[in-house]
């Protein structure tokens, strides 16, 4: 789970570089790629001229490929097609239900901007992992029942298929019952590196943090 974390953080890192210009509106600049990165709207993006529409998308896809190859990691490699796509659409859903909006932009003594993210935390990883415990828990219990009945023990395919629907099937319900915590601010720096703006990435790690109560999951199943 912190692997998966680090994944998405960096995900999201990856999607949020950006262009240089003369006159610059950080906080819409900032809704441009928070905006492209969670919710695959592009519109800012391209009017801006961060990037293309083709490029939106490809750093959009990138955040949803890297949460499928952590998936994929963690199931030992044995995750099928069928199951990898229907995991990016879970990502997918996951990241279109945070609730964030940018605001004002400060401009800094250094000639950074410091924007202001209102945001809700969305309650979805840790009431998943939590059922999922529970289900893997159960599904041992069944098969180790019908070993002592005198049943044989199912293959690790399918074993490891039965986990991971389970898994899948955690997140799709903790999404259809999804509660968001009260309205929070956080802070996203966007700075000039090598004459690009872009954004700080220690600020987008932490409002990967705040958006999702992952840090709560990874409590849950300690």
């Amino acid at each position: 789970m912190k692997k998966l974390s680090l994944l998405l953080a960096g995900a999201l890192t990856v999607g949020l570089l950006g262009g240089c210009g003369n006159s610059f509106d950080a906080a819409a600049y900032a809704k441009a790629l928070l905006d492209n990165s969670y919710k695959n709207d592009s519109t800012q993006f391209v009017s801006m001229k961060i990037g293309t529409a083709e490029e939106a998308a490809d750093l959009y896809e990138q955040g949803l490929d890297a949460n499928v190859d952590a998936m994929v990691a963690s199931a030992g490699g044995s995750i099928s097609t069928e199951q990898a796509e229907s995991f990016r659409q879970v990502f997918a859903d996951i990241y279109g239900g945070a609730k964030y909006t940018v605001g004002e932009a400060e401009k800094q003594d250094d000639g950074s901007y410091v924007v202001t993210i209102t945001y809700e935390q969305m309650n979805v990883f840790e009431p998943a992992m939590t059922a999922y415990m529970e289900e893997v828990n159960a599904m041992v219990e069944e098969w180790t029942a019908a070993i002592s009945a005198g049943g044989e023990m199912p293959s690790d395919e399918e074993m490891n298929e039965q986990i991971i629907s389970k898994y899948k099937d955690c997140f799709v319900d903790s999404l259809a019952n999804v509660t968001y915590d009260e309205p929070a601010t956080a802070t996203l720096r966007i700075e000039l590196v090598d004459n690009v703006w872009t954004p700080n990435q220690d600020d987008v790690m932490n409002l990967e943090t705040v958006f999702f109560d992952m840090e709560d999951a990874l409590n849950a199943i300690q």
